[in-house]
């Protein structure tokens, strides 16, 4: 007896294994030859049944139907068998075979009673549903699962204990597939610092709105508060724990799935643990809310990003106009430093579309320079405190290049309008020390040469300022940095 109880198996995995190859009548065979050979058994028929039905035509389907019920009439209760038996008669045409297309729900039913949530009982349903062209889709893997977790947290409370009674419940009906993936998701919600991950599968709306909200108010202080346009990558800190919570739940089904096979054990009545109902489908709320909320996110990205744009294409529109007078020294016209001057800013700025400018102030009857200004107006909102830096330091270079004695250099309060400035001094060879302040905002660039008065580069930064704000006047007021 011994003997012949090892054979079966052999026999079995054999047949299996052609069929799995595509040798389906090697596998017809070999099956029929055991079922001779050594009496009825449930995996002989399965896969006897399983070779015909994978040939894909009528008189095979015929004979699988064959197979399947003789394989039924010795075990009645074999969960491979009715699913197989029960796919054929689901996939089979009600015109050609309306007999066999009849059984299907029924043996859906027997399934479902047999052994609710066991993997097969969940392929067949799918199968059912697919077919169906009215019928409700079958919910998803991770609809089930946060659907029965919530359940039996909201029943029984304690995590701890909802995982210990889960355990046991799915213990007594190892063939129950919804039952294992239950027990291994509440363990692993169970754990320490899962208190956040726990309220998300009790309270998915709630996490919903929340999640949504503090992303909608990121993205939209980014340009509110002027941050760096990098500051919506913070929206991942929102999107983390959902993503920490798909992992678990993904690593839960995976364990339930992998779980050895275990003998059928009595079920174990638990009085706290809930009946595990049919999970709903959604609701048009649920589908209104998702929507919405999807909606909501998108308009404040789309919206954050044109803002933010605006704010870093725009800029403060400015005219020129030069005073006659500056402090104690009058304007001079067609100076030699002035030409010289206008000819190198023109040149810089050529097909840039910015308007440059030149002033000189000083002593009418001496015709010497005391102060020189000149720069540019026009769209420069790619300025920043680097980019001015840049140009200071080259400007630094070029004197020392030049064989100028450079000084300290200083970053400066820009005033009123805003931007940066920067000042150093130099000192030609034989003459008085000059002072260089050097601005930059995202509507105009500027330098104002001034000689060293000996009371340092505070004295020439105020300087600076007086005479930018005199020579530019602002038509868009706003604050540009």
């Amino acid at each position: 007896m011994q003997a012949k109880d090892q054979e079966v198996p052999s026999a079995y995995a054999a047949a299996h294994a052609q069929l799995l190859a595509g040798q389906f009548a090697q596998a017809r065979r070999t099956a029929t030859e055991a079922l001779k050979t050594d009496g009825p058994s449930a995996r002989l028929f399965l896969v006897l049944g399983q070779a015909h039905a994978a040939e894909d035509d009528d008189d095979h389907d015929d004979q699988a139907e064959a197979a399947y019920q003789e394989g039924l009439q010795a075990f009645p209760d074999d969960l491979d068998l009715l699913a197989a038996y029960a796919e054929l008669c689901l996939r089979s045409d009600y015109l050609d075979r309306p007999a066999r297309s009849r059984r299907g729900p029924e043996l859906t039913e027997r399934l479902r009673e047999l052994a609710p949530g066991s993997k097969p009982a969940l392929r067949i349903e799918q199968i059912a549903a697919g077919k169906a062209v009215t019928g409700p889709r079958p919910p998803s893997p991770v609809r089930t699962q946060t659907h029965d977790a919530r359940l039996v947290l909201a029943a029984v409370g304690d995590p701890a204990s909802a995982a210990a009674q889960a355990r046991a419940h799915a213990q007594g009906r190892p063939e129950d597939n919804r039952l294992a993936t239950l027990a291994e998701t509440l363990t692993a919600l169970a754990g320490p610092g899962r208190a956040p991950l726990r309220w998300m599968v009790r309270f998915p709306q709630h996490t919903l709105l929340i999640r949504a909200a503090l992303c909608i108010v990121l993205l939209l202080a980014v340009p509110a508060l002027q941050w760096n346009s990098w500051a919506r990558m913070l929206v991942i800190v929102a999107i983390v724990p959902a993503a920490l919570l798909q992992t678990l739940l993904r690593r839960a089904r995976h364990r339930a799935g992998t779980r050895p096979s275990v003998a059928h054990a009595e079920p174990v009545g638990i009085p706290d643990f809930p009946v595990l109902p049919p999970v709903p489908a959604s609701s048009r709320r649920e589908t209104t809310t998702a929507g919405l909320v999807l909606a909501a996110v998108l308009a404040a990205l789309v919206g954050s990003g044109i803002w933010g744009y605006q704010q870093y294409a725009a800029y403060p529109r400015y005219t020129v106009a030069a005073p006659e007078r500056l402090r104690s020294y009058e304007r001079l016209e067609n100076t030699p430093v002035q030409q010289l001057m206008e000819g190198a800013m023109s040149e810089a700025m050529a097909g840039s579309g910015a308007t440059s400018f030149t002033y000189v102030y000083g002593k009418k009857e001496e015709q010497l320079p005391a102060v020189t200004v000149f720069g540019a107006v026009g769209d420069f909102h790619d300025m920043t405190p680097d980019a001015l830096g840049s140009i200071h330091d080259s400007l630094q270079l070029g004197l020392s290049d030049t064989g100028l004695t450079t000084g300290k250099a200083l970053s400066a309060d820009p005033g009123r309008l805003g931007g940066t400035m920067r000042c150093l001094s130099y000192q030609p060879m034989g003459s008085q020390r000059v002072n260089a302040c050097t601005w930059g905002d995202k509507g105009s660039v500027g330098t104002v040469l001034s000689p060293d008065s000996g009371r340092g580069l505070e004295a020439a930064a105020d300087l600076a300022r007086a005479v930018r704000e005199a020579v530019l006047h602002q038509e868009t007021p706003a604050n540009f940095a």
